[in-house]
């Protein structure tokens, strides 16, 4: 009885040691024989290539760094790997990871929420900047502040959850901002709509950007009360995992819907000025074929670009992060021409901001930010 005993464990702990090595084996052998990936959709980042071996690199130690690097980016089925631990933590209670809480929505779908820490003194600092920026103008300015989904989550957030309250931030940016800048807080407009957001990604939804846009236009007497703007046709939706489902992918997370309006965005001239390209659309469709879907918005973000529309109405500067590019498409039906300044590319190339702002005649300045940019970036600098 004691020898079966002892044989039990002894067999479980050679069918596991067995496993392992199998797994080993077979990892390294699919390493040598399989094709490396170039790029992972997953991290949206180039992958580590096969290092190079010479005395040099093995003398100075920069082939082991390399190979260690290698291996941990080409490893054999290392995004099913990473699913499965997310699926494990999970199931252990770990609801919080890498940044991220997974929470079920009311529709009782998986809803990755971004962890979000106020820092005061960086908000000040910018809204000074964006505060000293507007004083240099003699053109109404306007910001308009986005919450992110965490705004609307919290008290679905787990118990001990760590994230602090966004629309006690927008209130304090409220006491910040000055007589200059004409404030446009989104939070009650977007109020408790998790729906105006992914399930899996950081961005609003074209529907969200919808909302706030008709919202802004009322309430600065750019559009009457009543009046709203081109109906929006989403058709074709595509499958998508966003940027947060990237931090903590998981098997039980269902893919988010991705929609645009082929009419709405296909209306106007599209010009991004420092790469001296054109286009009759806002749209870059080789995206629908890539995980991030959301950069099918101008292909995502640069320091500058120039939309025609060909309607009446004023030229507008819009000062942005990439929650405005889905917005675009509904802000573009009311203007003559947008300008997009990206601060985290345009750098003072030839022109400051508000030399630029002067140079196109613009009539007026829209900033167009969510909160959790505002609280983090530290490009706002380059308006001075």
């Amino acid at each position: 009885m004691e020898d079966n005993e002892r044989k039990a464990p002894r067999a479980g702990n050679i069918i596991i040691a067995a496993i392992f090595i199998v797994f080993v084996i077979g990892g390294a052998a699919a390493l040598l024989i399989g094709k490396d990936r170039a790029f992972s959709e997953m991290e949206n980042r180039p992958l580590a290539q096969r290092p190079e071996l010479s005395f040099k690199s093995v003398k100075e130690g920069k082939y082991s760094e390399a190979l260690e690097e290698y291996i941990s980016d080409q490893l054999p089925f290392k995004d099913s790997l990473v699913s499965l631990k997310t699926d494990i933590d999970r199931a252990l209670g770990k609801s919080y990871q890498n940044g991220v809480y997974m929470i079920k929505d009311s529709s009782g779908k998986l809803r990755y929420i971004q962890k979000y820490s106020e820092d005061k003194a960086q908000i000040e600092v910018n809204v000074g900047k964006l505060r000293s920026f507007a004083e240099k103008l003699d053109i109404p300015v306007d910001l308009l502040l986005i919450p992110n989904a965490s705004a609307f989550a919290l008290d679905k957030l787990p118990a001990g959850a760590v994230c602090d309250d966004q629309k006690e931030s927008i209130k304090y940016v409220g006491g910040l901002i000055g007589n200059k800048i004409n404030y446009y807080p989104m939070d009650d407009v977007l109020s408790d709509k998790l729906d105006c957001y992914f399930l899996t990604d950081h961005h609003w939804t074209a529907e969200g950007a919808r909302a706030a846009a008709d919202d802004y236009l009322r309430r600065s007497g750019q559009m009457a009360e009543g009046e709203t703007l081109a109906a929006y046709s989403g058709a074709d939706p595509k499958d998508f995992y966003g940027t947060l489902y990237s931090k903590a992918p998981s098997g039980f997370a269902s893919p988010d819907k991705f929609t645009y309006d082929e009419k709405l965005c296909g209306a106007v001239e599209t010009e991004w000025v420092n790469e001296g390209k054109k286009s009759d659309s806002m749209l870059d469709r080789s995206f629908l074929e890539k995980k991030d879907k959301y950069a099918v918005y101008f292909g995502g973000n640069f320091a500058q670009i120039r939309i025609r529309t060909g309607n009446p109405g004023e030229r507008v500067l819009v000062l942005k992060d990439s929650y405005a590019n889905s917005a675009m498409q509904f802000l573009a039906q009311k203007y003559s021409e947008i300008t997009m300044i990206d601060l985290r590319y345009y750098h003072m190339q030839e022109l400051s901001v508000s030399e630029l702002c002067s140079e196109l005649g613009c009539d007026r300045v829209i900033m167009l930010y969510n909160m959790d940019f505002l609280n983090e970036d530290r490009n706002f600098v380059w308006l001075e």
